[in-house]
């Protein structure tokens, strides 16, 4: 490093722990601030949420996560580093790190797929267009319940994924996915069932997910002979 450049350094020195020292106490509100906003969940550090989340009792969600507008089951946890939007997850649901959910689109209709020709407020923060072009940025992802996501899995939007599924780790799902399949593969495809289709149908109707885990815990072997 030049002798310029040092100097230059130093002299920002200053600037640069004061700013540090901001960022780590908003850091570290946002953290309180979110475990008062959910007391019912457990809320790991570092992690954002906009102000129409909702969480169910006993969900965990773990460091680094990102959701917005989105909605999380009782029972279920979200491991770090995981985005969600416009998602609604159900009761009892395993989310492995780094998965992503509601990616959203960019139009195909117009002659570039930029957000400068779409957006007036952009990314670039370049205005060429007087008002938003109208099209459907993001589509609901509907998750069902007791639904485990494999590790850096992407779910597309608009996806419904079944109760009692399964995505394998690194999948790519475009496509809606029934309840108890096991899906994997670039793009999803069905591996197989994790039931018949009797013992499927029996635990569709239980919907023993809508019990706390002591009545589930007392009912669970009988799901399989009835």
């Amino acid at each position: 490093m030049k002798l310029k450049q040092r100097i230059a350094r130093v002299f920002w020195l200053p600037l640069g722990l004061v700013k540090g020292l901001l960022e780590l106490a908003n850091e570290k509100a946002r953290d309180i601030q979110n475990k008062r906003r959910f007391p019912q969940a457990i809320i790991d550090k570092g992690s954002s949420f906009t102000e129409d989340v909702t969480i169910g009792q006993n969900a965990h969600v773990c460091n680094d996560c990102t959701i917005n507008n989105s909605h999380i089951g009782a029972y279920s946890y979200i491991n770090y580093g995981t985005l969600l939007q416009h998602t609604t997850i159900g009761n009892y649901c395993s989310i492995a790190h780094n998965v992503k959910m509601g990616l959203g689109s960019h139009p195909l209709h117009l002659p570039s797929t930029s957000p400068i020709f779409y957006k007036k407020q952009n990314a670039l923060g370049i205005q060429v267009i007087n008002e938003d072009v109208e099209f459907q940025e993001y589509t609901p992802i509907q998750i069902g319940h007791d639904v485990w996501v494999g590790a850096n899995a992407i779910i597309m939007d608009g996806v419904h994924i079944g109760n009692g599924a399964v995505v394998a780790a690194g999948a790519v799902v475009s496509k809606d996915v029934s309840a108890y399949a096991i899906v994997g593969g670039v793009p999803a495809k069905i591996i197989k069932y994790r039931f018949e289709e009797a013992i499927r149908r029996t635990l569709e109707n239980s919907e023993w997910w809508l019990n706390d885990p002591e009545n589930v815990n007392q009912i669970k072997d009988s799901l399989f002979t009835m």
